[in-house]
């Protein structure tokens, strides 16, 4: 073998082993979580979504395709229905326990995706700060909703498909194959979360960004805008209305602004105003690029798209839910998959930005950033201390909380065993749904394997558990 080739193929296995490193780190930990705080019985929209109407048109032949593109609140999921669909057929039974294993490992390719991404053009010592960052950033603990419902994977779809968009419809240098790859990601984006939308929305914005640079809208700029065009073409057309949830919306600037500040200060969520200094570096990369100033660094601009992503979910969020009172103490869970990006985005730009600094101002640049990287890790534990003493320990030591009360409610029929519950503990808001789905024929034997102790497990229940170690 030549020197260039092995030179070549070392560089191909130097590129893999943070994103490898990322995924057992990032799947590890969240296996973790799972073994200690999941269970098996199904929560909220799970009750509806799959076990009225999922499974028993799949069991009884009048699944369409149709219903696997009907919206779900405003969102299109098809890609979460087929892989329960999968688990469902393959299992012979409903686990939501095998919904989390599964889950486990899609987050950790998102991570792993990420380090790939945005660590491409970096040497080994950059790739070692990245791994560390991204590894830090996607331990489950924060985004623990996600990780302990089953029916989430939605969440993790969505960011798989839309970073691989960003990434391939981004680059200054996008060959033919990127772009069929790019709108075909981008389009599978729109089929897995209401989020896929805000891909379209931040490579127009770059695409604005190069033009302002350029002072001047070029031919080339074209091949920028057309495929964004084309792919929000697609989201308004999958776009769907739920009137019921307009209660939800914030109905003043002072309800979206609250909103919006907690999304962006996040994990300072309850600082609003911390949003400010914690997306300075962001803001003033674009800022000086809009001047002039400087010019754009290998791998910045799908970090900006990134970070723009991550804000325009922050907004839509902040629009959407801003009235509901998810926002009044903090931010939801749920959301910090997604959040995430922006200070991983930020954390970057502050990097880029010391290193871009004079030498003799370099100092105090890097007295600033050390600074500001202590406020970001100051957020990150106060609000990993506070999700660990009010939701991981005390799901941990009673983990079976859930599956008693729900069996108890399956013996007596009785709904008032839910009365004055944690809200996580019950499993559905209404417990109707719950005796609809119990109650159903089509699902009798088809239950999850707490709820039919007396059947034997299916293949995919027992090897999870065995993961689990339990």
């Amino acid at each position: 073998m030549s020197v260039p080739e092995t030179s070549r193929r070392a560089s191909r296995l130097a590129g893999w082993w943070a994103p490898a490193a990322v995924f057992l780190l990032v799947g590890g930990a969240q296996l973790w979580l799972v073994a200690r705080a999941g269970t098996d019985i199904p929560f909220q929209d799970q009750w509806d979504a799959e076990g009225r109407l999922l499974y028993p048109a799949w069991i009884d032949g009048t699944l369409r395709a149709t219903d696997l593109l009907r919206a779900h609140n405003e969102h299109r999921i098809v890609w979460t229905h087929l892989l329960n669909l999968a688990l469902f057929s393959l299992n012979g039974q409903w686990d939501p326990l095998v919904q989390l294993v599964v889950g486990a490992g899609l987050r950790a390719a998102v991570a792993a995706g990420l380090v790939w991404t945005i660590a491409g053009k970096v040497g080994a010592g950059g790739r070692v700060v990245v791994a560390a960052g991204v590894t830090l950033a996607f331990l489950p603990h924060l985004a623990w909703h996600n990780a302990l419902w089953g029916f989430q994977s939605q969440v993790y779809f969505v960011l798989l498909f839309s970073i691989a968009a960003l990434a391939l419809l981004g680059g200054a240098e996008r060959k033919r194959g990127g772009l069929v790859f790019g709108m075909l990601a981008g389009g599978a984006a729109l089929l897995a979360m209401g989020a896929g939308a805000f891909v379209p929305a931040v490579l127009l914005g770059l695409a604005v960004l190069r033009a302002v640079e350029r002072r001047a809208i070029e031919a080339a700029w074209w091949r920028d805008v057309w495929p964004a065009m084309a792919l929000l073409a697609v989201a308004f057309a999958l776009r769907a209305d739920v009137p019921e949830h307009a209660a939800l919306h914030a109905a003043t600037l002072g309800e979206f602004f609250n909103a919006l500040g907690r999304s962006l200060a996040w994990p300072h969520s309850g600082q609003p105003l911390a949003a400010v200094a914690l997306n300075l570096p962001l803001a003033w990369v674009v800022a000086a690029r809009l001047a002039r100033r400087r010019s754009a660094v290998p791998g910045e601009d799908i970090v900006l798209l990134l970070g723009g992503w991550a804000a325009l979910g922050a907004v839509a969020g902040a629009w959407a839910r801003g009235g509901g009172g998810e926002f009044v103490a903090g931010v939801p869970s749920r959301y910090a998959d997604f959040l995430v990006l922006l200070p991983l985005a930020n954390t970057w730009c502050a990097v880029v930005l010391v290193c871009e600094a004079a030498a003799l101002a370099r100092r105090r640049w890097r007295g600033a950033a050390v600074a500001w990287v202590a406020f970001l890790l100051v957020g990150w534990a106060g609000l990993t201390a506070e999700t660990m003493r009010g939701v991981v320990l005390p799901r941990a030591r009673d983990r079976e909380a859930p599956v008693r009360l729900t069996r108890t409610y399956q013996e007596t029929g009785d709904a008032t065993v839910f009365a004055g519950r944690p809200r996580l503990l019950v499993p559905h808001s209404n417990a109707g749904s719950v005796r609809i789905v119990l109650d159903d024929p089509r699902m009798r034997g088809a239950l999850p394997p707490s709820l039919q102790p007396e059947q034997p497990m299916g293949p995919l229940s027992r090897a999870a558990r065995w993961v689990l170690g339990r």
